[in-house]
């Protein structure tokens, strides 16, 4: 997960951080004041942050349950923490897909200074 967020910052750091400002500066209707900033955050993530587009995309219902969970029960959030779990769960599972596809790709690539592009011995003369 470190390395999701270090990627996040790396790639939309500017984003994330006008976002916190935002929230910061409009306590009260952040939700409506900040939508923009959040759109704009959600859409760099996708485009540069491979698990976070996974993750959305994989656990999109449960992230609209623990939402709209969060909607409802705004002065006792506790509330929502099966949800939470729910979502911890899902982007944990996400992550260790990724993190498993990806030991395969690494698996898959020709070795350094070999070169695999023509197996066949050559001809003799």
């Amino acid at each position: 997960m470190d390395q999701t967020l270090d990627e996040v910052n790396k790639h939309c750091g500017e984003h994330v951080q006008a976002y916190a400002a935002c929230v910061d500066d409009h306590a009260d209707t952040w939700k409506t004041d900040c939508v923009e900033l959040r759109k704009a955050l959600t859409k760099c993530t996708d485009e540069n942050v491979t698990l976070m587009k996974m993750v959305r995309m994989s656990c999109q219902p449960i992230i609209d349950r623990y939402q709209t969970c969060l909607g409802n029960n705004e002065k006792d959030p506790s509330v929502c923490i099966s949800s939470l779990h729910d979502l911890y769960q899902c982007t944990e599972s996400v992550g260790q897909m990724m993190a498993k596809m990806n030991a395969l790709k690494a698996k898959q690539q020709p070795l350094p200074g070999l070169d695999n592009t023509d197996s066949k011995p050559p001809p003799s003369q």
